[in-house]
């Protein structure tokens, strides 16, 4: 019986012996373990310096690598997108570009006097017309249309020379004389691509109101050469601000009668931005928002023209 006592005794020493040996190597092990777990993480955040010694480096590092910050211009790019998209969308369409070297002469319609002698309506006619008019203006600014034309034009030229193409002004300044024929054939000279003229409408009736463009006539005699491209443009113009829901369109003319068609050797368009007597209307355009979105319009027009004519 002793002898059952004095073996049971030894047991449960030896037990008891065992359990703090066995508590010893159990953390041992889990401790190597999270050491490896540590070491390889050390590992996934290291780098090579110029030496060869290896530099601790923060998963942001990591990560700033795989997924480089974007410059300052391309922020900027991401930016203009959206700000520059007319409906407002997240998906803002890229900027059309125009060619490079595709060369648009300007001209702001009318001037500070008006010229009112005559001259030939086209090359070799004998009708005659006024060489250059006062324009319309303003029912509630009062502002004059040779200031409202010159200041649409500088923010289309300035539009169209971000996308790459080259612009010419027919006038700069308010306090010039050019006839409708000097101004055709500034565009001649410099053998432009496409002449736009720009304009702002007037009537009698104050709720009339929308964006045209008027184009050279199939039927005119002085025009025929250039019909069909400058055609084209119109179309292009007239498609690209259909798309602004804030303008009313009022489509194409065609125009047999004028004198700064006629004497255009090179493909030419002309758009009246509105009605200036239109009070609402004429308020949207001295709105600088509102005719710079009216412009973009026009310049993704004549974009879809340069890029058609490439």
């Amino acid at each position: 019986m002793k002898s059952k006592t004095a073996k049971m005794g030894v047991a449960v020493f030896i037990l008891f012996a065992l359990i703090p040996l066995y508590l010893y190597f159990y953390h041992a092990g889990a401790k190597e373990n999270g050491n490896k777990e540590i070491v390889g993480q050390q590992k996934e955040g290291t780098k090579t310096g110029k030496k060869g010694e290896e530099k601790k480096v923060s998963a942001v590092s990591l990560d700033k690598e795989k997924n480089p910050s974007p410059k300052i211009g391309e922020v900027e790019l991401e930016k203009s997108k959206v700000v520059s998209d007319p409906k407002g969308t997240a998906a803002a369409e890229e900027e059309k570009a125009v060619p490079s070297g595709f060369l648009v002469v300007i001209d702001p319609g009318h001037q500070e006097r008006a010229n009112l002698e005559k001259e030939p309506i086209g090359p070799g006619g004998t009708e005659t017309k006024i060489k250059v008019t006062g324009g319309t203006s303003g029912v509630t600014t009062g502002k004059p249309e040779y200031k409202l034309t010159l200041e649409a034009s500088l923010i289309l030229g300035e539009l169209l020379e971000s996308r790459g193409g080259k612009v010419i002004y027919t006038r700069t300044s308010h306090n010039v004389n050019l006839s409708n024929r000097d101004r055709a054939e500034i565009a001649n000279e410099n053998h432009a691509d496409l002449f736009i003229r720009v304009h702002a409408d007037g009537s009698t009736d104050r709720n009339v109101r929308g964006f045209s463009v008027l184009t050279p006539a199939k039927s005119s005699p002085y025009t025929k050469a250039i019909f069909e491209d400058s055609l084209k443009a119109s179309q292009f113009i007239i498609d690209e601000t259909s798309k602004n829901a804030a303008v009313k369109v009022n489509g194409i003319s065609y125009r047999g009668d004028m004198t700064g068609f006629n004497w255009s050797k090179v493909p030419c368009t002309l758009v009246e931005i509105g009605f200036m007597t239109n009070p609402t209307e004429e308020k949207n355009l001295s709105d600088t928002v509102y005719l710079t979105k009216l412009l973009t319009n026009v310049a993704d027009g004549i974009s879809d023209y340069a890029n058609y004519k490439e």
